[in-house]
């Protein structure tokens, strides 16, 4: 048995399990019995010559996301899962260096990784938001054991990756659409970042549920909320006439509902987006998204920093890929996410 699955077993965290089985640091009583009770009873056998000679050296992962405030503060939500699992295991000789780049600028993400050129780092979290540039950077690091979270991309090992399937939500966004308009008629895509592999993939899962469906029409645009899109939105609305609802890939689910609220239209289309930031949450509370899809940040960025642990401290055997379940989020149920 491991110290992975004993924890899933007792219930905890892998520190916690960590700090019990090798006497370091604090943890209430009955964890501690509990956790050695089953430590005991499945005969776990700890390699102390091997983790010891693993945490005679300090090992530093390096976090490569997007700003955090950026994208309405998303990325701040995988970096505190992130900041958890460093916590948890800040006495196993576990550190972490921030590297943050313009999601909307290449170059900076260029820039920000050559800072790794000289730097001693014994693993990476990448958020691989710039395919192109992510595999370029790669290609040179050949060594650097890393882990994807936010997407997968294709043609790379990492050494796990933690995402949705993509294709599959943006189906899953199609069929809840249907489900919630209740009518045909035409149905619009919207992406902000033509270039990311699970955006297009959202956005193909989606029109791939209407193909079926002659009845229906899905028009694809390119929209970004921070300039002209009230103007391509409203020209959108003139050209098609029956617009029974929009899916956007991605956060901008509540600057979607503003815009909306803009053009003053007769019927709001129903409404579907991504991810469980705070002002999604609050559009939705106001009757303005009708439904959500989260893709559990925390959990992603909590899991990866653990999962480089396990792999380059501990060197254990971690799953190849960790697919992240597609949680539905409506008003109904809106409140026992509040949490994610």
């Amino acid at each position: 048995m491991t110290i992975s699955q004993i924890a899933i077993e007792a219930k905890v965290s892998i520190g916690t399990v960590d700090r019990v089985l090798h006497n370091r640091g604090r943890v209430a009583q009955e964890t501690k019995e509990k956790i050695l009770a089953i430590a005991k009873e499945n005969g776990y056998e700890p390699n102390t010559f091997a983790r010891n000679l693993k945490l005679s050296k300090k090992f530093t992962f390096a976090i490569i996301l997007p700003r955090l405030e950026s994208e309405y503060s998303y990325w701040s939500l995988p970096y505190e899962g992130i900041l958890q699992a460093k916590n948890e295991l800040s006495q196993l000789s576990v550190f972490i260096k921030l590297i943050e780049f313009d999601r909307n600028d290449k170059t900076s993400l260029i820039i920000a990784l050559n800072e790794l050129e000289n730097d001693e780092i014994d693993g990476a979290i990448i958020a691989p938001v710039f395919p192109e540039e992510t595999k370029a950077f790669l290609d040179k690091k050949q060594d650097l054991p890393y882990v994807f979270i936010d997407s997968p991309l294709p043609d790379l090992k990492p050494l796990t990756s933690l995402a949705q399937e993509p294709y599959q939500s943006g189906y899953v966004a199609g069929k809840m659409m249907a489900l919630l308009a209740k009518e045909w008629g035409t149905f619009i895509v919207i992406e902000s970042h033509s270039d990311a592999f699970n955006s297009r993939e959202r956005a193909r899962g989606f029109s791939s549920f209407f193909d079926s469906f002659k009845e229906c029409k899905v028009r694809e645009a390119l929209i970004r909320f921070n300039g002209d899109g009230k103007e391509k939105l409203q020209r959108i609305f003139t050209e098609e006439t029956d617009i029974k609802g929009i899916f956007i890939v991605n956060d901008a689910t509540h600057r979607l509902a503003e815009v909306l609220d803009m053009l003053s239209l007769k019927k709001r289309p129903i409404i579907i987006g991504f991810d469980l930031i705070e002002q999604n949450k609050e559009a939705m509370r106001q009757g303005k998204i009708d439904c959500l899809i989260s893709q559990r940040p925390f959990y992603q960025g909590y899991t990866a920093l653990y999962h480089l642990y396990r792999k380059c401290v501990l060197s254990q055997e971690i799953e190849e890929e960790i697919i992240i379940p597609i949680d539905i989020v409506l008003p109904e149920n809106l409140s026992s996410f509040d949490q994610q």
